[in-house]
């Protein structure tokens, strides 16, 4: 800011502006106190009669000739003081303190450059506030001298307000908030809040514009459709501008509180000024805070509430400070109003005003530090939530809690317990969701909550699994009885596939069927199909339960499948996939051992401009005259999956482009079909991409990369079993340091060679995980250990890994599981 035409640094300010429906905060700071720095000083303690321990927070004031205050000090934590005065003379001194009268001291003379040292003994007579009536009499004059009994109580306030502009010895150290929140018209709920933290050095936290300017142009300015709302500081409490502008009355007593009112004085009602009360402590004589509302506004701004309360806080160390501040502002808003008049038949128009919602700005200290300790830590209201689940398929554990319009923001704990704390007081809207809600595209569960400085807890309970199938796929599809299947595909990296098609297949309408020389099984194949968004994420609905379910995913970068089954009372359950580089026709040949293929058809549509097309129609009639139709997403794409591979006709449409028809031939395997539909030509088809053969084995162009890489402890190539051509592959084994090859007369075993070993059977045998291509393998029945007897042959074998330690063991196969931490061995077949 500039004042008197020069910049103060540091300087910031109590206020609010209003610019139409959008609100500027102005950001309160600190001011930087600049020190005096001539020679000439006054030295000293302030000590109890008893002479020997300090006061400390008392205030030393030095008074010249004519009696008027030069300059003022704080006592720092040893009653030691320090004041410097800008020009020698003679200064009387006098003791300061909240809750007693002044204890006169010593008549000082300061010679120039020379520093005088005194001894000031407090004296300790109480000023008893609880004893002071309520008088009618109203005072515009509250100086000592006056006699009033409001003069009492204004001088024990003007003595905190006083110290909150002193500091003793080193500044301190603040943490603060300042916030700006909207509450709606009721101002009842949070709708919108900001909050910044700041952490600076500062004699004080809040700080006003200058006194004379509100004395000038009043606290309430507009200025070319700007309206800025001020609020006070001790400081222009104190100044002689805010003391001539008001008059001053004692408040009827409010508990243990008593109260300063004040109200603008005669001349200066006609401006936008302030009233209000500084309430202070009957037995204590401390002040705590300021009330004050805004003159000569509108009446539903008035009956709004428009005004600001500051509270006051006294530290360990004896410092006073402005804690917290507020104001409040309606955002107002003109409508319009129509009256009947007599029977109805004539109408009045006109308009009026209403309150829209509720602006409030403030701040608050929410930690003090002087030098190295803390003086003062704030607790504050807090939100306490538990999040309760339904059933164990959505549990609370990991539940994220937002406060809306806010970034206050929690994870629940295992339990579902959920605290924030501190929380600006109010009440909020409370959305509470969880990932596997996010994966089921399930909007967050809401329900309002209110702030408490108590151990009240709100409670909120999450959607069982029949509410969550129900929101995530349409009636239809779930009418029966059926399930959700719902997953993540990723590749082999861990990173998600987007789009990658996802189909379930079962067998339905089976019997039995008794030859002469066999039985035959007939079956009928149902297959249904989602795609995978952006995330990786797909679910299909419409899965029935207790029916062996076939999961598999073709993409570009592979394929997977999975098998699973949905209990009678599961609602859904999760597959994911992970994509191998396996062809199509491998994963075909997978299902069942047997000779199946179909095409996998994924459309894809787009304008000439290579916009995605959501919402079109495509019709698409196979070579035996079955017609199927599918509606494209929101990325424009559909799946159309178990598609007997041939000719197909496609007919696309959606409203405002042109309708037609075209042919594509597909084969087994994942197809993707680009359709470019515009609104002056006929559909065309893209190039139309098919996942083919892949001859490389996805599972041996990981083992040769972690070979090349050294990931495994030790890795055994096919031409090394060749070279050695043992009878037995576990023979490969007993030559590697890591590993210890038990043989007895049931069973050969492999464990790790940091285990001292009596005998197959010894407890503390530290058992090798045995895997073969990616499976793995159970123990022998009876034993720990596989007997590694069972393996496949070793011209069979393609490559052995051997992992000493669980740390070795890729993530893909690692893992918990009894064993691993003993270390793995990995045989990949041919």
């Amino acid at each position: 800011m500039r004042r008197n035409g020069r910049v103060v640094p540091g300087a910031a300010r109590f206020a609010v502006r209003l610019v139409g429906a959008r609100t500027l905060f102005v950001v309160i700071g600190f001011l930087l106190r600049a020190g005096v720095t001539d020679a000439q000083a006054v030295r000293g303690t302030v000590v109890h009669r008893d002479s020997t321990s300090p006061v400390a927070g008392v205030i030393v004031a030095a008074t010249d000739e004519r009696g008027g205050t030069v300059v003022r000090a704080l006592s720092g934590a040893r009653g030691e003081f320090e004041i410097r005065f800008a020009a020698p003379g003679r200064y009387r001194l006098t003791v300061l303190r909240i809750g007693y009268r002044p204890t006169p001291g010593p008549v000082v003379d300061v010679a120039a450059g020379v520093t005088e040292r005194v001894r000031l003994v407090f004296a300790e007579q109480p000023v008893t506030l609880s004893a002071v009536a309520v008088r009618e009499r109203e005072t515009c004059r509250v100086n000592a001298d006056t006699g009033l009994v409001v003069a009492r109580v204004w001088e024990e306030a003007r003595k905190a307000m006083l110290t909150t502009q002193l500091v003793a010895g080193a500044s301190l150290v603040a943490e603060w908030i300042e916030y700006d929140r909207t509450l709606d018209s009721t101002a009842r709920i949070v709708r919108q809040q900001r909050v910044r933290t700041a952490r600076n050095p500062t004699t004080h936290a809040f700080k006003s514009v200058p006194a004379a300017l509100l004395a000038k142009e009043g606290y309430v300015v507009a200025d070319g459709g700007v309206t800025t709302f001020y609020a006070p500081d001790a400081e222009v409490l104190l100044s002689e501008a805010f003391v001539n502008g008001h008059c001053f009355h004692l408040e009827t007593p409010a508990g243990n509180l008593i109260g300063v009112g004040f109200k603008p004085s005669r001349d200066r009602r006609e401006m936008r000024e302030i009233q209000g009360t500084l309430w202070l402590d009957r037995q204590s004589a401390e002040l705590k805070t300021l009330e004050f509302t805004y003159t000569n506004l509108s009446d539903v701004a008035e009956a709004a509430g428009a005004g600001g309360r500051v509270e006051f806080l006294r530290l360990g160390d004896g410092n006073w400070l402005v804690s917290r501040w507020s104001v409040r502002m309606p955002k107002l808003s003109a409508v319009e109003r129509r009256t009947s008049i007599g029977t109805g038949n004539v109408m009045v128009s006109g308009t009026g005003t209403v309150v829209r919602a509720i602006q409030v700005t403030g701040g608050e200290v929410t930690r003090v530090f002087h030098r190295d300790s803390m003086v003062y830590e704030t607790k504050g209201p807090r939100v306490a939530l538990q999040v309760v689940a339904s059933d164990s398929l959505l549990p609370a554990g990991g539940a994220q809690v937002t406060l809306d319009g806010t970034d206050y923001s929690a994870i629940a704990d295992s339990l579902g317990r959920v605290v924030m704390s501190p929380v600006l007081p109010g009440r909020y809207v409370a959305r509470v969701r969880t990932p596997l809600m996010d994966s089921l595209a399930l909007p967050p569960v809401a329900r309002e909550i209110e702030t408490s400085e108590g151990a009240r807890v709100d409670s909120l309970t999450l959607p069982g699994a029949r509410d969550a199938l129900l929101k995530s796929c349409p009636v239809d599809s779930v009418r029966n009885g059926e399930g959700m299947l719902r997953g993540r595909v990723r590749d082999e990296h861990g990173n998600a596939v987007k789009h990658a098609a996802v189909t379930v297949t079962w067998q339905r309408n089976v019997s039995l069927i008794s030859g002469t020389t066999a039985d035959y099984l007939n079956y009928v194949e149902q297959t249904i199909g989602g795609l995978a968004d952006d995330a990786g994420l797909w679910r299909v609905c419409g899965a029935p339960r207790e029916t062996l379910l076939r999961v598999s995913v073709v993409a570009d970068s592979g394929s997977d499948l999975r098998n699973v089954r949905l209990a009678p009372g599961q609602a859904f359950t999760a597959v994911d996939l992970l994509v191998h580089r396996a062809s199509a026709r491998e994963l075909a040949m997978a299902i069942g051992g047997r000779q199946y293929s179909k095409a996998l058809v994924e459309f894809a549509v787009v304008d000439l401009g290579g916009r995605v097309v959501p919402g079109a129609t495509l019709d698409v009639s196979t070579a035996a005259g079955l017609t199927r139709t599918i509606v494209t997403g929101p990325g424009g794409r559909a799946l159309l999956p178990d598609v007997a591979p041939g000719l197909l006709t496609v007919r696309a449409r959606r409203v405002g482009l042109k309708e037609g028809r075209l042919v594509v031939t597909v084969e087994a395997g994942r197809n993707t079909v680009p359709i470019m539909l515009s609104e002056v030509s006929t559909p065309a088809l893209d190039t139309v991409r098919i996942v083919g053969d892949r001859p490389v084995i996805a599972r041996h162009n990981e083992f040769e990369t972690r070979r090349i890489n050294r990931e495994a402890t030790v890795s055994i190539t096919r031409e090394e079993i060749e070279r050695r051509n043992p009878p037995n592959l576990w023979q490969m084994l007993m030559a590697i340091p890591s590993v210890r090859v038990v043989d007895n007369d049931t069973l050969v075993a492999a464990m790790s060679s940091r285990t001292v070993v009596t005998s197959i059977q010894n407890q503390g045998a530290c058992f090798l995980t045995i895997m073969i291509d990616g499976i793995i393998k159970s123990p022998s029945p009876g034993y720990s250990a596989y007997d590694l007897r069972m393996l496949p042959a070793p011209d069979e074998i393609h490559g052995i890994e051997v992992f000493a330690g669980a740390s070795s063991i890729p993530p893909k196969y690692g893992g918990t599981g009894d064993g691993k931490w003993c270390g793995m061995l990995a045989f990949w077949t041919r």
